[in-house]
């Protein structure tokens, strides 16, 4: 786990004042929400932390301690801090009755626009300038605003475990090589070109498993070797079990992180993934796996790792260290201070 083994609770006159945690807590298996519950579970025992939804709360997260905001029940956060988990979310008129010291926003999905409107009406609700948080360089400077640059806090410990099992069975001769990606199940997250390039890939033999993919199903439906999962199906360490090598792209939006991709470095996986996403900036084309840019790209990218298990292999052992330099115990220890608050800290 990536909590710190030297951590131990503050006593109550250290306490710093209540973290809140807001997301939009409605679909499964989203990113946002996800590094709201690491942060949650980071800070147990160190700052007081409450879990909120600006939505009634998806089943799939039952007994998480997620509150539901009901603002005419007098059910919402007040005092301490807010987080606010995207530029998605607009609280509503409780805002100004909660009165924060201190207010962070997620830019973690590009909308400029969203942004600028989310930071006015937060700062005209509670006159508090919010501290923005963005998940990757590439996003910042896109919006050329001052901010802190986090990477998605998370726990990448049970995808390294993942890497010792998928290592002993690269270049396995008893099942084809087998190609895949997790992501929400909606078709923003997939490029328009993605079901010719699994059609082309399974028509040389390869497996192609698709879990976030029954959206692709008009598309891809009957295509021996190329198998869509529901999202969620599997457990994203089991699924990546399932894989020799990961590939990611997705369509109009630019991913501003796209934390699925350094699981699956973790993982121990050659990771092959357009070159527009703030991933990037935590891979090494032609080291930890290959960026692209073109569908000819893709393919060749692919092939070349079909073709190859010992590249296959120091790919994804490359990957995983650099998962675990960027996303490991001491590079996550850095960053809880900044969500502990000045009174941890001192």
């Amino acid at each position: 786990m990536n909590t710190p083994a030297t951590a131990s609770p503050l006593p109550p006159a250290a306490q710093p004042p209540t973290l809140h945690l807001l997301g939009r807590f409605s679909e499964a298996f989203t990113g946002a929400e996800r590094e709201l519950l690491d942060i949650r579970r980071l800070l147990q025992g160190r700052r007081p932390v409450k879990l909120w939804s600006d939505v009634p709360v998806h089943p799939s997260y039952a007994g998480q301690g997620i509150t539901a905001i009901q603002p005419f029940a007098q059910q919402f956060p007040r005092d301490g801090a807010l987080l606010i988990a995207g530029v998605h979310m607009r609280p509503g008129i409780w805002l100004k009755y909660a009165k924060f010291g201190q207010i962070i926003l997620f830019y973690n999905l590009a909308n400029h626009a969203q942004l600028f409107a989310a930071i006015e009406s937060l700062r005209d609700s509670t006159g508090v300038d919010p501290e923005l948080v963005f998940v990757s360089k590439l996003l910042q400077l896109s919006v050329g605003l001052p901010g802190r640059i986090s990477r998605s806090l998370m726990d990448v410990q049970p995808f390294l475990e993942v890497a010792d099992s998928r290592f002993a069975q690269v270049g396995d001769a008893g099942r084809p090589f087998t190609v895949g990606r997790v992501s929400r199940d909606a078709p923003d997250k997939h490029h328009p070109e993605d079901p010719a390039l699994y059609r082309m890939l399974a028509s040389r033999g390869l497996r192609v498993r698709i879990m976030g993919g029954t959206c692709l199903a008009a598309a891809l439906q009957g295509v021996d070797g190329v198998e869509l999962l529901p999202a969620g199906a599997e457990s994203t360490p089991d699924f990546y079990r399932s894989l020799d090598a990961f590939f990611y792209r997705t369509g109009a939006s630019t991913e501003a992180y796209g934390r699925v991709v350094v699981e699956a470095m973790a993982a121990g996986l050659p990771v092959v993934a357009h070159v527009r996403g703030g991933y990037a900036e935590v891979m090494e084309s032609g080291v930890t796996g290959l960026l692209i840019q073109s569908q000819e790209e893709a393919y060749d990218a692919v092939m070349r790792l079909a073709a190859d298990p010992g590249l296959c292999r120091s790919m994804g052992e490359a990957g995983r260290q650099q998962a675990l330099a960027v996303h490991g115990p001491e590079a996550t220890q850095r960053e809880m201070a900044f969500y502990l608050g000045p009174a941890a800290a001192a």
